[in-house]
């Protein structure tokens, strides 16, 4: 996600805190008064341990393969080893996409979210250093959108494909000094989810060398919503926030992501290339594919949950138990959503936005503006 509701999000926060510190009740269930008048204790856990723990799990394994295959690189730059530092990259995009659902917590309130994937970059401080003789290490590139995924992605990839001439050793230098912020990146988000204690040994020594400290267990905070302590003053409240995550990803997958360079190219082609994410690599529709398997995800309860195999455990059951046919309209606006994408033409994006109209691109951007709207209709369900 490119925009930083950081500012906000700490203001929420921060509301939250004070309220829950200075409320008499004491609600064992989490409820309140104006909630949906459900118990969302398992719900909340699920969701927790499922979607977000499961993704983020994935999400540092990946990580640590790519470090590795940089690290093979450095000892043999073939181009075979070249091949596997991009196929890794791409591994690691899926669970990160699928985690943009729930970019609220650690994500924004460390900045992780536009340090591990700002763009568009900015690609002339980035030649300026690859050009030049300073050392190149993580102080160097310390600006978000010099480092994350994206520069990786432009140190390695040309037209969509592995790159075919060895990198330099200006360029190792980057690649290794980018890789290295990625991970601990990486490994910060995940620990600030399961909390300091509950990492291991390898995770532990790297945030140390990088000197980051783990300020929190958030997972707890979520379970937790509705009790003395929690930043979530009800177990609505913390429903509330899985359904505001999914809401900001449609709007930004079908209003941004698509919309955004879509609507440049009618007037600047040239131009809207520049503004597709993941132009480097050719891997835009993948990610905006996975963007919407977060939302699935998040709402069915688990990674690769659908429908057919729902968590009894789910957004979706308890959407269901109120109102069965809110259930299974938001059901079919994920799977319209998520077919339409898939079936942008032709391939890859940034040819699709060439040449002005094009039905299938505005057939993406309907169903995600149509998902936006049916996923806010669950707010309706509170008492």
């Amino acid at each position: 996600m490119k925009a930083n509701n950081k500012f906000f999000y700490l203001l929420t926060l921060f509301a939250s805190v004070m309220m829950v510190s200075c409320s008499d009740k004491d609600d064992p269930t989490g409820e309140d008064e104006d909630g949906y008048g459900y118990e969302f204790g398992n719900v909340i856990k699920t969701y927790v341990d499922d979607v977000i723990i499961n993704t983020y799990i994935e999400m540092k394994d990946d990580v640590t393969a790519l470090y590795e295959s940089v690290e093979e690189y450095v000892e043999n730059r073939s181009q075979n080893n070249l091949n596997n530092v991009c196929a890794q990259w791409r591994a690691m995009r899926i669970p990160w996409e699928q985690s943009e659902g729930f970019l609220f917590g650690p994500a924004a309130l460390l900045s992780l979210d536009p340090s591990l994937d700002s763009w568009p970059l900015d690609k002339g401080s980035i030649d300026r250093v690859l050009s030049g003789s300073d050392e190149i290490d993580a102080d160097r590139i310390a600006s978000p959108n010099v480092h994350g995924f994206h520069a990786i992605e432009y140190l390695i990839f040309a037209g969509g494909n592995p790159k075919t001439t060895p990198l330099s050793d200006r360029e190792l230098a980057y690649l290794q000094a980018a890789v290295e912020y990625l991970r601990n990146d990486t490994y910060q988000l995940y620990a600030n989810w399961v909390g300091a204690d509950n990492v291991s040994k390898e995770v532990a020594e790297a945030l140390e060398e990088a000197e980051i400290d783990v300020q929190f267990n958030f997972s707890e905070q979520f379970k937790n919503a509705g009790k003395a302590g929690s930043t979530f003053l009800s177990q609505s409240d913390a429903i509330d926030q899985i359904i505001d995550g999914c809401v900001d990803i449609s709007s930004e997958v079908g209003a941004q992501k698509i919309g955004g360079p879509y609507n440049t190219a009618k007037v600047n082609y040239e131009q809207a290339v520049l503004e597709v994410e993941s132009w480097y690599s050719f891997n835009s529709l993948d990610d905006y594919h996975n963007n919407v398997i977060s939302i699935r995800n998040s709402y069915f309860g688990g990674r690769g949950k659908t429908a057919a195999n729902a968590s009894q455990h789910s957004i979706s059951a308890f959407v269901k138990s109120k109102n069965a046919s809110l259930d299974q309209e938001i059901t079919n606006a994920i799977e319209t959503a998520i077919n339409a994408i898939d079936g942008i033409t032709p391939k890859p994006f940034r040819n699709a936005i060439q040449g002005g109209k094009n039905s299938t691109i505005d057939n993406a951007m309907d169903a995600c503006g149509n998902l936006e709207r049916v996923l806010e209709k669950i707010k309706t369900l509170r008492n």
